[in-house]
């Protein structure tokens, strides 16, 4: 019989589960369990705003696939991860989210006396995938299983235990409350049938069109090799989604860009597609003038949660399915296939319209003489430097625009953005997770100065940490996408301006390394000389705001549509619910 207290059997629990890092910030009433995280495994890493805590777990996730847990100290601190949980939730990104509790005579209900009084479990319950508390100390592995398996339930996501303080003090026989490993309670996900996966390799094999689309679920999933297989066994085009950019590299033979003429042409053309990894949610215009008439379409959509199947367009066979699992169960039968040669035409005269469009979107771009900097010649200079085996975090309105066009392929779980919540200051904190996540790799983070401003704290985090990340913001002093509305529709702007910030010389405050550019030929070697620096470092670019607002206007006119949906041509619609900015968010 050995006597351990509730913080050690909770860091027990933890442990089993494969949790390496803690987010968040001390408290009495977490004590007992901080007292033992070293002594099980689990580094502590203090942040400066409890929100960004969930954004590194986010970063170390989407990198590695590891799952990390933050905390919260009961009232304000606690209801600071609410932004970093919601954006974990729409994400789909599993996190364990532990608040810590007052004594439990004074919460549950919380009477207005409390100091820091509130009840959690609402305060939470719309944020998570499923929540509860631990009331009894010999319950805590339980509840914390029951927590996991909803993690991982569907759709990963943000699942949540409340710990009052008293749970974690108490003491009792280690006997009493085994912690079992993941392996002995939770089952597999789901798994497509072998007539799913027959059926959906016959009707790929039969089709005179098929088009392929990747969604962020064939990166979460390690997909990516499965996915590409199919594509050149059939030889057909692959688009990606906005999130699923790391899917497919951009210089592979087949790809074609999703967002552009050349993509609504393969799928409007196509008889046959399929969609992986993707709900094909708005930002994926999942309407006819961009996707065709679906009759005479077959359409085959796999994904791990039965609530993103056929919402948006109409269905010829969902597999409710790990896309890594499906899409080798199909690349496996359409290698065991006679498949006919196929016509490239298609596929050519589809790269040629994209290498078209691309040119003429990029000729005002590259003879763009200043003054100033141009946002695609900065992040065409960081491509350069930082190349195709970094980690890019972006982050912002038309900078997270003009890094999604204009930065290099990357490796697949190397590209992070916030595609569908659209918060933004989540670039830095990601950035962080992601270097906990790969230690070995560059991580760089590219942000607008109004995304930079939410969590740019995090740079001392990062420098109390030591961990190596280069963050770059585009400054100009403005809410630089929100303008084109407010000038098209009142003829002036309105709280758009921001003034002037010298990012550089806040991030040397904060511990770091920080230089300033206003030339484009002055980038580069601010650039190496970040890369070379043993700690974080802050390269504020001033970008010119007229360039910046240049965006091309076939790429601006869809991020309407997002919101306006399939309208007639008139005056461009809202740049967003709440002013956020449409560049922000995506699928």
């Amino acid at each position: 019989m050995t006597e351990i207290t509730g913080g050690e059997l909770f860091a027990r629990a933890l442990q089993a589960e494969g949790i390496e890092l803690l987010f968040g910030l001390p408290s009495p009433e977490a004590d007992p369990l901080l007292a033992q995280l070293e002594a099980h495994g689990i580094r502590l890493v203090p942040v400066r705003h409890e929100a960004a805590a969930v954004h590194m777990a986010e970063g170390l996730y989407k990198t590695s696939g590891k799952v990390a847990a933050v905390l919260g100290n009961p009232g304000p601190g606690s209801a600071n991860l609410l932004p970093g949980v919601v954006t974990a939730l729409h994400e789909g990104v599993p996190v364990l989210v532990i608040t810590s509790q007052h004594r439990l005579g004074i919460v549950y209900p919380c009477p207005p006396s409390t100091f820091q009084g509130q009840d959690q479990l609402d305060l939470f319950r719309p944020a998570v995938k499923w929540g509860g508390p631990v009331f009894e100390w010999s319950r805590i592995p339980e509840v914390l299983r029951l927590a996991f398996r909803e993690m991982w339930n569907g759709r990963p996501g943000p699942v949540h235990v409340e710990l009052p303080a008293p749970i974690l003090y108490a003491t009792g026989d280690d006997e009493t409350a085994p912690v079992i490993p993941p392996v002995a309670y939770r089952g597999t996900g789901p798994q497509a049938s072998d007539a799913q996966l027959a059926e959906a390799a016959e009707l790929l094999a039969c089709a005179q069109r098929p088009v392929v689309i990747s969604g962020t679920g064939v990166d979460r999933a390690g997909a990516n090799d499965a996915l590409l297989e199919i594509v050149e066994l059939l030889g057909c085009p692959v688009l990606t989604t906005m999130a699923g950019r790391p899917t497919v590299p951009s210089d592979h033979p087949n790809y074609v860009f999703g967002f552009g003429l050349a993509g609504d042409e393969a799928r409007s053309e196509a008889d046959v597609l399929l969609v992986a990894g993707s709900r094909m949610g708005n930002l994926d215009l999942p309407y006819d003038g961009y996707w065709g008439d679906p009759a005479g379409k077959r359409l085959i959509q796999i994904d791990i949660d039965p609530r993103h199947l056929g919402v948006t367009r109409p269905l010829s066979l969902a597999i409710l399915a790990d896309a890594r699992i499906a899409l080798e169960g199909i690349a496996t039968r359409l290698r065991s296939m006679d498949l006919p040669p196929r016509n490239r035409d298609d596929l050519a005269r589809y790269r040629a319209l994209d290498e078209e469009v691309r040119t003429a979107q990029a000729t005002p771009i590259l003879q763009w003489q200043g003054p100033g900097i141009h946002p695609v010649h900065a992040i065409g200079t960081i491509g350069a430097v930082f190349g195709p085996e970094s980690i890019y975090t972006v982050d912002g309105g038309n900078t997270a625009l003009w890094a999604y066009s204009a930065l290099p392929p990357t490796r697949p779980r190397s590209y992070h953005s916030i595609l569908e919540l659209g918060m933004l200051g989540t670039g830095i904190p990601s950035a962080i997770g992601a270097k906990l996540g790969a230690p070995d790799r560059e991580v760089v983070c590219i942000t607008g100065d109004g995304a930079a401003g939410f969590n740019v704290m995090e740079m001392q985090s990062a420098a109390r940490e030591n961990l190596a990340i280069t963050t770059i913001v585009f400054a100009e002093g403005s809410w630089t996408m929100e303008e084109p509305n407010e000038l098209a529709l009142y003829g002036k702007t309105f709280g758009t301006a921001q003034g002037e910030v010298r990012w550089d010389l806040v991030a040397q405050g904060l511990g770091c390394h920080g230089q300033y550019v206003e030339r484009i030929e002055d980038l580069e070697p601010a650039l190496r000389s970040a890369q070379q620096h043993d700690g974080p470092s802050l390269v504020c670019v001033r970008t010119d705001r007229s360039a910046n607002l240049a965006v091309p206007e076939d790429m601006l006119a869809r991020f309407f549509a997002v919101y306006s949906g399939p309208a007639p041509a008139g005056p461009p619609a809202p740049a967003g619910p709440g002013g956020r900015s449409p560049a922000s968010t995506s699928e």
